[in-house]
């Protein structure tokens, strides 16, 4: 089995995709904590923390995805 040396920019990205990933984590983690704590709080009129959510999964989903595609294209 060959195995490929990746160069400095690849690294580089890899890492910067990861560190992305860890703080879109934190900040789900985060805010399911305050959804759990405070449930009543979403059915208060301008309340925007299921939307903050899904967003914040949004970005997570098409991190893995650009990082997928960038593992198969190289």
């Amino acid at each position: 089995m060959k195995q490929e040396t990746l160069s400095s920019p690849e690294i580089a990205s890899i890492l910067e995709n990861s560190r992305e990933l860890d703080r879109l984590t934190f900040e789900i983690n985060k805010l399911h904590k305050k959804l759990q704590a405070t449930p009543e709080v979403v059915e208060k009129p301008g309340d925007s923390s299921l939307s903050k959510l899904k967003t914040l999964y949004i970005q997570g989903r098409d991190l893995s995805g650009k990082e997928v595609t960038n593992e198969l294209s190289g």
